[in-house]
């Protein structure tokens, strides 16, 4: 079957086939932006829209763990402990339970982890391989979701809020970052950074690249919480 044909395994970075899904979940966010008003008193809609947006990524994500233990059989780095995973299965949750509270707490780590990962794609299949639409499907839907949740929300999102988001992944980062020393792991990549960004904190040396690591992050849930911190200060009427 094509969708698993392990001759496209091919993708490089930067290609037609990496910048078009990057292209297509820029557009789908500007759109909610742009009819956020319409978007926010259409409760059918709402409803459909979230279902079917945690059903979509968590059906792909099971589908990718039967092809994964089928290419390269078990492995602890399936457990969904990395910062895209935990996010993905948060944001499923917030979105059928319409808990604002946890959609808070999950959004800085769903948009900056799949912001990165749409960038740097650490991908090894090209379209139109499963893994090609995993990577890129559910990286660009758990964006989506999360700044449809934050744009609909009838709560602000706040500063405290984002402290609160940076401190609870902090938290699990401590000791995510020795369980990997125990297990062999990457997860949240406190053991390796992917080499497209290695460079950027290689020069620290051991252990430091993971605080300035850490640092960027921390400055990167700042770069993608401030449209709704400013939205709060200053409303934009539609």
């Amino acid at each position: 079957m094509f969708l698993f044909d392990e001759r496209f395994a091919t993708f490089e970075m930067f290609t037609v086939s990496h910048l078009i899904p990057v292209l297509l979940t820029l557009i789908a966010v500007v759109l909610i932006g742009v009819f956020r008003k319409r978007l926010s008193a259409a409760p059918r809609f709402d409803r459909v829209f979230r279902i079917t947006l945690a059903i979509f990524t968590v059906v792909m994500e099971w589908v990718f763990y039967a092809w994964a233990l089928d290419v390269g059989g078990p492995t602890l780095d399936l457990l969904p402990f990395g910062l895209c995973a935990s996010s993905m299965y948060l944001t499923a949750i917030a979105l059928l339970t319409h808990n604002d509270r946890l959609a808070k707490v999950v959004y800085p780590w769903a948009v900056a982890g799949a912001l990165l990962s749409l960038i740097v794609a650490d991908l090894t299949h090209d379209f139109p391989h499963f893994r090609y639409f995993h990577y890129f499907g559910n990286h660009s839907m758990f964006l989506i979701a999360n700044v449809y949740m934050m744009t609909t929300s009838k709560t602000p999102f706040t500063y405290r809020a984002l402290m609160k988001s940076c401190g609870i992944l902090f938290g699990i980062a401590v000791p995510m970052y020795f369980l990997n020393g125990l297990l062999g792991t990457n997860h949240m990549f406190l053991a390796e950074l992917p080499a497209e960004v290695a460079f950027m904190f290689e020069w620290m040396g051991s252990p430091w690249w993971v605080f300035g690591f850490a640092f960027a992050i921390f400055l990167l849930f700042h770069l993608v919480s401030l449209p709704f911190l400013l939205h709060r200060r200053n409303p934009v009427k539609a």
